[in-house]
């Protein structure tokens, strides 16, 4: 394993992963993206696992049903990923990650290419995004951090809440999946955990600039985008021949950046021929 020059003082601990797995044979993870969780991969999950193959559809730290922890920063995540291989003795995998996921996936086919048979990135590059407006990422979690949910008995209008402050009744369907019960107190909480996420959200708009010393990945790489996403652009594509020269692109006519769920049968033609 290849490891990343840690310039901070925090401590980086592995967290034990929530997964559902479905279906049985060759290993596939699937990462998400932020604000997502394993429950909006279940569909193309459940085709995969028809074609053979045991799919394996985790939370990432901070999301659903995994723990929360003090830090996310993608050498973490990594360390979470090798933790989660290494108990569930999967040997060499193939990785679909979606946006953070697809970031997160880069980095530790980098990282640990000897490990991993194929990369699905998509719908996101390799590439630095922090200069550009990430307002949109921000502004969710600071609306979510705003509604009291202790205000509402039910879903339903938390849901219509959010998509009165968001103007986005799809945004606002997604993020309330999000939404959970307090054990205890059985009071609505969010599973995310939302000042974490803020703290470190410009992170997570990184490049993969320290790891070019990795580069090239030497993994075969698929990189599937969103025609009508504005998240892969032909300005990223010296960036992805650099770190990943072994790989291909291919887009979906009309999709957006979550292409998976806007077009699922296209996506999976794409991804098993």
């Amino acid at each position: 394993m290849r490891t990343i020059k840690r310039n901070d003082k925090l401590s980086y601990t592995f967290m034990q992963l929530y997964s559902r797995i479905i279906g049985s044979g060759p290993p596939i993870l699937i990462l998400h993206g932020v604000f997502g969780m394993s429950d909006n991969w279940v569909t193309i999950g459940s085709a995969l696992a028809e074609q053979g193959f045991s799919v394996h559809l985790l939370d990432l730290r901070n999301h659903g049903r995994s723990p929360h922890a003090e830090t996310h920063r993608y050498p973490d995540m990594c360390d979470d990923l090798n933790h989660y291989l290494e108990q569930k003795k999967l040997g060499i995998v193939d990785i679909i990650g979606h946006s953070m996921g697809g970031k997160l996936a880069m980095m530790f086919g980098l990282l640990d290419p000897e490990k991993i048979r194929k990369l699905v990135i998509v719908d996101i590059a390799p590439s630095d995004y922090r200069n550009l407006d990430n307002s949109f990422h921000a502004n969710i979690i600071t609306t979510l951090l705003e509604i009291d949910l202790a205000a509402h008995d039910g879903r339903g209008s938390i849901k219509e809440e959010l998509a009165t402050k968001l103007n986005d009744q799809s945004l606002a369907t997604f993020l309330t999946k999000n939404i959970g019960r307090d054990e205890r107190s059985e009071k609505f909480i969010w599973k995310l955990n939302l000042p974490v996420l803020q703290k470190f959200l410009q992170h997570l708009h990184i490049g993969l600039e320290e790891l070019e010393i990795y580069a090239p990945c030497p993994v075969p790489t698929l990189f599937i985008k969103g025609n009508d996403s504005d998240y892969y652009l032909p300005e990223h594509e010296p960036e992805r021949l650099n770190f990943f020269p072994d790989s291909e692109v291919v887009g979906i006519a009309s999709a957006g950046h979550w292409l998976h769920s806007e077009y699922p049968e296209k996506f999976l033609e794409i991804v098993v021929p």
